[in-house]
């Protein structure tokens, strides 16, 4: 506590010493490179408290530097952005969705070779104190760099046309969470290892009522797409796990001309959602597919890691588990990404304290104590080991290697809403039975346009 009272006292003085209540002994370059500076900081997921500590710490080592932080809903945080920059009173630094970046890019500044680090520390001498100001010129991440220490998805996210455009805190992927006592309530010994024995799981878990043949009791929220957060991560994640193209590597949706393989995934997901089938389990009654789970109406629930602390914030009695989601070919394992970056807006009017800032809380030590503090996926590989022994992070990060991301467009919004219009198309009867297959082609073609115009 002593320490700690210590080091606020010092950074306080030297804040005062540089904000020109007593400058003397610092040269005009030193008093210029420490000129009070205030950065705005848009957030979203991340865990605000565990960040703002980690930017405190770097405030006891910058303390010119004052950090405005701010969390934001996500279906805010663009038009908010638009309006401020409009503006010019826009963030210096906000917090970007993989799948968004395309969308934000003309927003943003790419990051530079390196930054000037301008420190002060205050050392206790015998006559008081003296404050002590070091500058360096530090590097920032390579391209080589971001390739070997990160994991594949973020290299593949972030660099655009040669240009870094932002580092994330931590990284997410999809995976399957189960409640042990619905379960063991259904005669499920033991949770399913593999697509097979989840869909047998799910067949003895569902439960209807008998007079309406409602679902009473769901095995699995799959199926839709508008109530099941991440359909289109699911769906993306079937076809690539069948070695079926779903986009291609510039990004187009590909999957309507892959023949009569595409049509087989589509059933197969869309079969939990069709009451003629014996997988029947979820339908638009059932509502959002978190929810249910978090109440206890459902069996397994596809999440990623940020749900974890939500569940059991939600519902601490709820007994669930957690597994690395389900393979066709376990040697060639498929998972998707879908993770936040943190990036420099290109109206900055402090780009290089912005982007020391994002260095220090991603590529430095502080991303390693942010990662213990909030229990997430990490995306740097020298990590991996360590998290791979927690066991609430081993699910996650026993396929962090092969997490991908399938959309880099400029419209996100307008492509989930494709992907999801295209599961609710599927469940309908063809108009006309003599040519089902054509009328089904149709909707791949139409789901892979209006996916494309995006692009």
């Amino acid at each position: 506590m002593k320490f700690g009272k210590l080091i606020l006292l010092f950074s306080l003085l030297a804040f005062l010493t540089i904000a020109g209540f007593g400058c003397k002994g610092l040269s005009t370059a030193q008093q210029q490179a420490t000129a009070p500076v205030i950065l705005e900081y848009w957030t979203v997921f991340d865990d605000v408290d565990a960040l703002q500590k980690q930017i405190d710490i770097y405030h006891a080592s910058h303390p010119y530097i004052t950090v405005n932080l701010r969390q934001l809903r996500p279906e805010e945080l663009y038009p908010r952005l638009v309006e401020a920059l409009a503006e010019d009173r826009g963030p210096d630094i906000i917090s970007v969705q993989n799948r968004r970046l395309g969308e934000f890019l003309s927003k943003l500044a790419p990051m530079p070779p390196s930054v000037n680090d301008v420190t002060i520390t205050v050392e206790k001498t015998t006559l008081g104190t003296n404050t002590v100001v070091n500058s360096q010129v530090k590097p920032m991440i390579t391209l080589a760099q971001l390739d070997s220490q990160y994991v594949k998805a973020v290299g593949e996210d972030v660099v655009r046309n040669g240009q870094i455009f932002g580092l994330p805190l931590s990284m997410d992927m999809m995976a399957v969470f189960y409640n042990k006592d619905l379960l063991d309530r259904s005669g499920v010994a033991e949770p399913p290892k593999n697509w097979d024995e989840f869909q047998a799981a799910v067949k003895q878990i569902t439960k209807y009522d008998k007079k309406t043949g409602k679902i009473i009791q769901s095995g699995a929220s799959l199926g839709l797409g508008q109530n099941i957060p991440g359909s289109d991560d699911l769906l993306y994640m079937l076809f690539r796990q069948s070695n079926v193209g779903y986009v291609s590597r510039d990004g187009q949706a590909i999957f309507n001309s892959v023949g009569a393989p595409a049509g087989q995934i589509m059933d197969f997901y869309t079969d939990f959602a069709n009451p003629t089938r014996d997988t029947y389990s979820w339908s638009a009654d059932q509502g959002d597919a978190l929810e249910a789970f978090i109440d206890g109406k459902s069996g397994f629930f596809f999440g990623y890691s940020y749900h974890y602390p939500v569940i059991k914030a939600r519902s601490p009695q709820l007994d669930f588990r957690v597994l690395p989601l389900f393979q066709l070919n376990p040697d060639n394992s498929i998972n998707v990404a879908n993770y936040w970056i943190q990036s420099v807006t290109a109206k900055s009017k402090h780009q290089n304290e912005a982007w020391d800032l994002v260095d220090y809380l991603t590529h430095s030590k502080a991303v390693k104590d942010y990662l213990d503090q909030t229990d997430r996926p990490t995306a740097l590989r020298a990590y991996i080991a360590d998290q791979k022994n927690k066991p609430e992070l081993e699910p996650f990060v026993s396929q962090i290697l092969t997490a991908e991301n399938w959309y880099r467009g400029r419209d996100y919004a307008a492509a989930l809403k494709a992907v999801q219009d295209m599961i609710s198309e599927w469940l309908q009867p063809a108009p006309d039975p003599d040519k089902a297959d054509r009328w089904k082609q149709d909707i791949l073609d139409r789901g892979a346009e209006k996916i494309n115009q995006t692009l």
